[in-house]
């Protein structure tokens, strides 16, 4: 059984391990899962995309989110959570003015692959472009802009 303070993977950079430390690998539940703990700044989130090898299932453990999925619109509090399967495109972001954190489960386990190469790209060159390239290598298309687009661009500048 994995020790409670350990950590659960080693990202090659800090910053990425600062974002998204990972708290269940894929190696400690045989493939079955990754379980992360996502700190999202104000007014941030990912792209417009859709994965085509991973259920997620997010809790917000703290600040206000929009998730955007299968067409619906949800606004999610603190202590409610949204299942998002596979093949539903899907976007989400932090409304808050304040930092603000996420639980996210990954099934199969494997994401934290993901999270670590995007980490070892360097902040000058995390373009759409790259992210496109990284996540399409990673079973995900890109499919449109951030949530709020404006500010994702002045965050990876």
């Amino acid at each position: 059984m994995p020790s409670p303070v350990r950590i659960a993977f080693a990202f090659g950079n800090a910053a990425q391990a600062q974002t998204s430390p990972c708290k269940v690998s894929s190696d400690d539940t045989n493939g079955a899962c990754t379980i992360f703990e996502l700190n999202a700044l104000p007014r941030s989130g990912p792209f417009l995309h859709v994965h085509h090898r991973e259920d997620e299932w997010y809790y917000v453990l703290s600040g206000e989110f929009i998730f955007r999925a299968g067409g619906e619109e949800h606004s999610l509090l603190t202590g409610a959570s949204i299942w998002l399967p596979r093949d539903i495109p899907h976007v989400w972001a932090n409304t808050a003015t304040t930092d603000s954190k996420l639980i996210l489960m990954c099934q199969p386990g494997g994401f934290e692959k993901f999270f670590d190469e995007m980490g070892r790209v360097p902040m000058g060159k995390k373009s759409p472009d790259t992210m496109r390239d990284l996540m399409a290598k990673y079973g995900m298309e890109m499919l449109g802009p951030p949530i709020f687009a404006s500010s994702w661009m002045q965050q990876h500048s």
